[in-house]
């Protein structure tokens, strides 16, 4: 049986735009491609129906990249799940270069490609280093320097983001699946965190490699939309994360440093009159309000 056949392949979108074709053109045409849309795009559907592809189209509405990712998880057809993006392409032989992986490195629990920012390959992705606690308290989060020269073989690493990733069904399902208290963002470094608890090993491959545009999900007509959605849930899944993953005298620090900055800088772009910062940082004050008050990623626009 063809190895693409026994892959389900996950792709959560809003309004992507035309920039989807490309993703999908890199993708296997007899894999279960399984679309869940948050945006009820009717230009996605047009995109869509112009493909030879087996695409199952889910219109979810807004629900966040959480909630989607745990309905592909229920509503995945195969063992294994790969996660991607619309604005990620893949080289021709990256996806099975990742299901080999799979089935040489049983203690895996997520197994990654080499992401390139772009076509010239001139850096990988910075990989995410966390600083754990023996309990596996967050002490920090900082991106490595980017990687020019190419690594000798395949490669451990304590993080990944969900630029694209293979899991296992059985293994989601063993740590309750994505955290949906997150709207959007370290939603699969909380992932990491967990599968790595559970002793699974989190793992890049050499030979898989995809390049990803980054912010290139939205329509350009969305992009001032997409900018403060995201500054205010970056923010608010900031909170939760060191809240979630931090004792709660280093959560307190953090948050009280975080609230104060904002407030100061509202008060400097204010009196300077740059009101396109203003309108940022007063977004990212108002999420440490909410998260503060009602404790819900509620935000949209």
């Amino acid at each position: 049986m063809n190895k693409y056949s026994e892959i389900s392949i996950v792709i959560p979108t809003f309004c992507p735009g035309p920039i989807i074709k490309k993703c999908l053109k890199s993708l296997p045409k007899n894999a279960d491609i399984m679309i869940v849309d948050n945006g009820n795009d009717v230009e996605l559907e047009s995109i869509l129906n112009e493909q030879k592809h087996k695409i199952r189209h889910f219109k979810l509405g807004d629900i966040g990249l959480s909630k989607s990712f745990n309905f592909a998880l229920k509503n995945a057809k195969f063992e294994k799940i790969l996660i991607t993006q619309p604005d990620v392409t893949f080289e021709e032989n990256t996806i099975i270069e990742l299901i080999n992986a799979s089935e040489k490195y049983k203690d895996a629990g997520l197994i990654a490609p080499v992401v390139y920012e772009s076509a010239q390959r001139n850096a990988y992705d910075s990989i995410l280093d966390l600083k754990l606690s023996k309990n596996y308290e967050i002490l920090n989060i900082k991106k490595k320097n980017k990687i020019n020269t190419q690594p000798s073989g395949d490669f451990c690493v304590e993080a990944v983001n969900a630029t694209a990733m293979l899991l296992k069904k059985s293994d989601l399902e063993a740590i309750g699946g994505w955290d949906e208290k997150i709207y959007i963002f370290l939603e699969d470094i909380d992932l990491c965190l967990r599968l790595r608890k559970k002793s699974f090993s989190i793992l890049k491959v050499k030979n898989a490699v995809v390049y990803h545009v980054g912010f290139g999900s939205s329509k350009p007509e969305n992009k001032k939309k997409s900018l403060l959605l995201r500054n205010w849930h970056y923010c608010w899944s900031s909170l939760y994360f060191k809240h979630k993953h931090n004792k709660k005298k280093d959560f307190i620090k953090y948050f009280l440093k975080t609230i104060l900055k904002y407030f100061l800088k509202i008060i400097v772009n204010l009196l300077l009159l740059r009101f396109s910062k203003f309108e940022l940082n007063l977004i990212r004050f108002r999420a440490c309000i909410n998260y503060l008050t009602i404790r819900r990623s509620n935000f949209r626009l």
